[in-house]
């Protein structure tokens, strides 16, 4: 089974480490050209939770896959506004019984997967594991909880088992999800909150809970969060989300999110359109008003304006 990691930024070449590790035939792919010089010279240099691994790991450059090669499946990895771009590079290499696991943080991505693969060969996804790039070549992964992935039609279900263990194989933690609608929504209240606020506020996730003004916008983002959930049928209890997240801040307190790496540290844009911009959006097209989460985003914006993010 030939496995492909699609987009090999921090979380990508995390997972595909684990799935390296653990004897799978897996690529690495990306276009970041200092981060694929450096790990075909030198190899991908990976500390896991808290263990360095020097790992000899098959990585290619986008625009240089080999044309005969074929996947059995594919982790889609990148950041949301790259997902086409990684689509249009992957779809010669896939084929109708390609595996597509898309576990990326934001909404709706698969009504852009949907139009290079069927709706069954789709799992979608959402994880807890966290990563970061100290510079090419050099990444760290964080976690130990579940990757929790769903079917969209019910023609994927043997899909999704498989992916399951494949996961578990690789000790990622593999669920089957038993409403995967529900856990994106709840994943988009981790992001829509701790994600944009960190990222506001310059600050990590324990600094960001010691402040009261700051735990009463959590409420309110995730309030508008619960409210446009409905569109999917997703009814989440505001009060038990709100303890959730105060209490995954508490647990990763030290932690600074990636949007936070990708904008203060790198000045690189950010996925805030696929977050709390994509909450005021759908709300709008639904008629639901969502005017804090389209503020946050518009504050990002402005803060990628400033940092000139590219």
């Amino acid at each position: 089974m030939k496995i492909a990691i699609a987009g090999s930024g921090a979380l990508g070449s995390g997972f595909g480490a684990k799935l390296f590790q653990n004897g799978y035939d897996v690529t690495l792919i990306d276009s970041w050209e200092s981060h694929v010089k450096a790990i075909q010279t030198n190899g991908l240099h990976i500390d896991i939770n808290g263990e360095h691994c020097h790992l000899e790991i098959p990585m290619y450059d986008s625009r240089d896959i080999p044309e005969d090669v074929l996947y059995d499946v594919v982790f889609l990895f990148p950041k949301s506004m790259q997902l086409k771009e990684v689509l249009d590079y992957i779809q010669p290499h896939i084929n109708q019984s390609t595996i597509v696991v898309c576990t990326m943080n934001g909404l709706k991505h698969e009504r852009l997967i949907e139009q290079y693969v069927e709706l069954p060969q789709i799992v979608r996804g959402v994880t807890t594991w966290t990563a970061g790039i100290e510079s090419p070549g050099y990444t760290h992964l964080m976690g130990s909880g579940p990757v929790e992935v769903g079917a969209l039609v019910t023609e994927g279900t043997d899909n999704v088992k498989t992916i399951v263990d494949i996961l578990n194989q690789a000790e990622l933690n593999g669920v089957l999800s038993d409403d995967l609608h529900q856990s994106i929504w709840k994943k988009i209240c981790v992001n829509g909150t701790a994600n944009a606020l960190c990222t506001i506020l310059e600050c990590n996730l324990a600094t960001l809970n010691q402040s009261d003004d700051a735990k009463n916008l959590i409420y309110k983002i995730t309030q508008e969060i619960v409210h446009v959930a409905t569109i999917d049928d997703v009814h989440l209890n505001l009060d038990e989300v709100f303890e959730y997240l105060i209490d995954l801040n508490d647990k990763v307190g030290p932690h600074y999110p990636s949007m936070y790496q990708d904008l203060i540290n790198n000045h690189r844009k950010t996925e805030i359109d696929y977050i709390n911009g994509a909450v005021a959006r759908l709300g709008m097209e639904h008629h639901i008003d969502a005017p804090v989460n389209h503020f946050v985003a518009n504050m990002i914006h402005a803060k990628e304006q400033q940092l000139d993010a590219q």
